[in-house]
């Protein structure tokens, strides 16, 4: 038992290190997707900022009366009231 007592510690002190080994290697893999998922992340965002821009500068006021004045719409200055007629139920 005593002989084998020195074997038995460097077997298990082997199997811890290559344990680690591989423990290290995955969390290195890892580390590598999570920043590639970062990065994707970023340019995704990136994009949503420029569409939101460009749907600010589509639904833009200025933008949608120029698009109305190349449609034929003009702009009308004088307003009609109507003024309702009074139904016949209460003409009585």
């Amino acid at each position: 038992m005593k002989r084998n007592l020195p074997i038995l510690i460097i077997a298990f002190v082997i199997g811890l290190a290559l344990v680690q080994l591989v423990l290290t290697h995955r969390l290195a893999t890892a580390g590598e997707v999570i920043k590639e998922l970062e990065i994707e992340a970023s340019r995704i965002e990136e994009k949503n900022e420029l569409f939101r821009q460009e749907i600010n500068q589509l639904g833009s006021l200025r933008r949608i009366s120029q698009e109305a004045e190349k449609l034929g719409f003009v702009r009308q200055n004088s307003l009609l009231h109507l003024t309702p007629e009074v139904p016949v139920a209460m003409s009585y």
